[in-house]
């Protein structure tokens, strides 16, 4: 018996793993992809077939389908930066849930890079212009599931987990000439069903091809970690200034609770707060676990539309010789604003920090408002020694600050930087912590180099350690101590 011809369309698609603020070494990362140029062209997509039933045999009594489906990204945070670590498929029809596993599936990633193999010697492409990548997706798992992705029976709905690692299946895009993240577009996922698999609907018909829209919806996607995070907020200030921001509240318990700043470092600037909750993992503030050591904390994360360290209005910010910061008014009257519209924020218990250029804001704003703040934890800060003086250290002696950053800092380099305010702190007998750590790697024990040891992360990666819990001086933790402060 004669059957219609099945046309499967299969779209390619390429990555590479996002970087958090700061720079990478070309070697990092030349090498791994391929260019979209080099990918033989595939035929342009047949209308008209969706939802359609494509075979059938009335000898053998089945029906063979295709189905159509929508999806939906879930992206979280992780300890490098933003992950997309599953998709959520939505069909036209439900699938059982027994004929669904990893096994089934094919997924190819598309997005936009900073085409780092441009930087290589010899090279004479130019590195100034973004390209599209391509790789495979590996697919760790699958199942029905309901719209949010957790696991359910027969459903219209079937979430792909991916793997996901520092060097893949991250949606931002850093330019190392820009100095800071995007939301890479486009972003791409071509869903297919792998070679020879099948599916099964719930009326029982043999599922052979899914058609699936490639390109990922960013505005639509799930981010779990941000359910209870406002991220549409911004305020503009006196000299303005236009500040976007992100807040986290506690439950409401008629309680006074303390309020946690959080500063992005140079990577997260902009005015899409998901780039400075996401880039670094300030999630981890929204965390069960901080919020427990914090008996409910209040979370500020300013996004800064430049860079923090910019010292005028003619965009300059990498020669800061240790000046204020043009964002330095406005940035304070955002927090005094905050602080008045939330009246269970308690203002004697109000700590700054932040890393990198962040970091540099924090020392800024303590060194002009030292009565303010309840305590400070500047990360691999990059304000310049050379420019406080002694009267300014003097103003923060009592003020409980905690400082991070790693030895093998390349890019904050700890000599000129840290070192030299901390010993001139330590010698008028200031109220100081340190966590100061060799070098920056994975401490899950999931991520390995290719030695076989402990992923590296670039030395000026040291909020991770924060992030993660994992500061301690002298026996004390800095999450239990950043709960004790008061003024």
């Amino acid at each position: 018996m004669k059957r219609k011809v099945l046309v499967i369309l299969l779209c390619s698609a390429l990555s590479l793993g996002g970087v958090a603020c700061g720079a990478v070494e070309v070697g990092e990362v030349a090498g791994q992809q391929r260019s979209i140029e080099d990918t033989p062209a595939v035929s342009e997509s047949t209308e008209g077939n969706e939802g359609t039933e494509q075979t059938t045999d009335k000898e053998e009594n089945t029906v063979s389908k295709e189905l159509t489906a929508s999806q939906r990204a879930v992206i979280v945070g992780q300890d490098w930066g933003p992950a997309v670590t599953k998709t959520i498929l939505k069909f036209d029809e439900k699938v059982k849930e027994t004929s669904v596993s990893a096994e089934d599936f094919k997924v190819m990633e598309t997005k936009e890079m900073f085409n780092w193999s441009a930087l290589a010697e010899g090279s004479t492409a130019d590195p100034t212009q973004h390209i599209e990548f391509e790789s495979e997706r590996k697919v760790v798992d699958a199942y029905t599931c309901d719209e949010n992705g957790e696991k359910t029976s027969d459903s219209e709905y079937v979430a792909v987990e991916l793997y996901y690692s520092p060097d893949e299946g991250s949606p931002f895009c850093y330019d190392l000439f820009k100095g800071n993240n995007t939301i890479c577009n486009p972003y791409n996922l071509a869903v297919t069903l792998a070679d020879g698999q099948t599916l099964t609907a719930e009326a029982g018909d043999e599922v052979v091809s899914v058609t699936v829209n490639d390109k990922i919806d960013f505005d639509n996607a799930f981010y779990p970690q941000l359910l209870k995070t406002d991220i549409s907020l911004e305020f503009t200030g006196a000299e303005g200034h236009t500040i976007h921001y992100a807040s986290y509240e506690p439950e409401a318990d008629g309680a006074k609770h303390p309020l946690v700043i959080w500063l992005h470092g140079a990577g997260e600037g902009g005015n899409d707060p998901r780039l400075n909750t996401l880039g670094n993992e300030v999630t981890a503030l929204y965390s069960d676990e901080f919020q427990k050591v914090m008996g409910g904390a209040y979370v500020l994360a300013p996004q800064c539309p430049t860079f923090w360290m910019q010292y005028d209005e003619s965009g300059n910010w990498m020669d800061n010789k240790g000046v204020d910061s043009i964002y330095l008014h406005d940035l304070k009257e955002l927090i005094d604003a905050y602080v008045a519209d939330h009246e269970n924020v308690d203002a004697d218990r109000i700590i700054i920090g932040g890393c990198s250029n962040g970091g540099y804001m924090t020392m800024d704003m303590i060194l002009n408002y030292p009565d303010y703040f309840a305590a400070a934890y500047p990360i691999c800060e990059a304000y310049n020694n050379s420019g406080i003086t002694d009267e300014q250290l003097a103003s923060i002696k009592d003020l409980p600050t905690w400082f991070i950053y790693a030895k093998n800092d390349t890019t904050v380099d700890p000599t000129v930087i840290e070192e030299p305010t901390l010993a001139r702190l330590n010698a008028i007998g200031a109220n100081v912590h340190t966590s100061v750590f060799d070098d920056v790697h994975d401490t899950s024990d999931t991520y390995k180099g290719q030695d076989g040891n402990a992923y590296q992360y670039m030395g000026h990666w040291s909020w991770i350690y924060f992030f993660n819990n994992e500061c301690e001086d002298n026996g004390v933790n800095m999450w239990q101590w950043m709960s004790e402060q008061h003024k």
